[in-house]
Formats: C-alpha cells, structure tokens, sequence
C-alpha cells in the first residue's frame, strides 16, 4: 500500500484558477500514477483559497492528521500578510503549532516557502483599488521566510526558486502577480518533486 503525502495550503496549493490537475501537487500526483518519478506516493491536495495560517491551523486534523500520511508539505502565508491577519511571527508560530502536531504523529513536516509577489502586476490586477502595499506584503514574506529557513524542519526554498524563475521567464510566470500561470505551476511541480526524490528516504516513500 502506498504510503500518502498531503500538500496543505493556500489557492497556489490549490492551484487557483486553473483544475485541481494542474495544480503542483496534481502535476506530481500524474507523474507518479505515470511512473515518472523514483518513490511512490498518494499525493492528496488539501489547498483553499483566500487561507490564512490561522484558517489551516483550524482545519489541521481533518485535512491532515486523519489521513495519516507519511509528510505533510505547508505552503501558506500569503494571505496572512494581503489581509494583514498575522505578523510573520504570528504565521510562523502556526506553521510551528501544525509541524508539532504532525511531528507527534509521527509525520514529517515540510515547509515550503511563499512565493514573492509581483507587486507592479499584482496592483493593476488583484483586488485592484483596494489599497494593498504589495511591496509591503513582499517585506513580510522575506521576514516569514527568513523564519521558516532558520527552523529545523526540512525545506523546499520555493520562493528563492520561483523569484529566479520569475526573473528567467519575466511576465509569463504570474497571472495575476500573485499566482503562478500553467507554466508556473509546471515548474513548482518540477522542483517540488526533483526535491521529494533527493529526500525521499527521510519521508520514508517507497521507490517506484
């Protein structure tokens, strides 16, 4: 029996707005049931849109723990810092709390950075005319993730990875300048997966 990994998060999770097969973790959900991919998973994906840290907290057993997977991966922050619901600590002290619970399970907690927003295109088109400092929300971001790598846990550095992308690729990697395009999901998937193969022994994943 395959053992289950769970991607818990806000809509880049989810995969918004494109299907919940073209989110990252349903694009490595299909590389595994395709064979393309060396460890054996049932990827489950438990992303909501709009999510706050404190809203996943809420939810953690049900999404999480009942399934009793092998990993969980977090990805969450974002919407702390638009909606200016949590200060990084605050949000950091969430993941912590969630990554406690997990641990006390027996399951492996992984964090995965957010990913910085695009300010310029964020401002002209998402909730445009609401007054949101993205470059403020960058600046607490760089704050969460500075937390999240100096933890103890495993991490995937998406956030540093997919700026470099962002970069590499320019308007094409946002849609809106907060979520990733179908490109961009692509490549979450990829460095999320390449990561799950160097690290597979320590989520105890089986091979393929």
């Amino acid at each position: 029996m395959k053992k289950k990994i769970v991607f818990i998060g806000n809509s880049i999770v989810n995969g918004f707005p494109l299907s919940r097969g073209k989110s990252f973790p349903g694009l490595i959900r299909a590389r595994v049931k395709e064979g393309s991919v060396p460890f054996r998973a049932d990827v489950i994906n438990k992303g909501a849109n709009g999510e706050t840290t404190a809203q996943i907290v809420e939810r953690f057993v049900r999404d999480v723990l009942v399934h009793e997977p092998a990993a969980v991966f977090f990805l969450s922050g974002t919407n702390d810092f638009i909606y200016r619901e949590a200060t990084p600590r605050e949000a950091f002290a969430h993941m912590e709390a969630m990554a406690g619970q997990a641990l006390a399970r027996g399951i492996v907690p992984v964090y995965m950075t957010p990913l910085f927003v695009d300010s310029a295109k964020a401002t002209r088109m998402w909730m445009a005319g609401t007054g949101i400092d993205y470059e403020e929300v960058n600046a607490r971001i760089e704050e969460f993730t500075a937390l999240l790598c100096s933890s103890d846990r495993p991490l995937i550095d998406t956030g540093a990875a997919f700026r470099q992308y962002a970069e590499e690729v320019g308007e094409e990697a946002y849609l809106d300048g907060v979520h990733p395009t179908a490109e961009g999901y692509r490549f979450l998937a990829e460095t999320t997966a390449d990561w799950i193969s160097r690290n597979a022994d320590i989520l105890h994943l089986e091979e393929s």
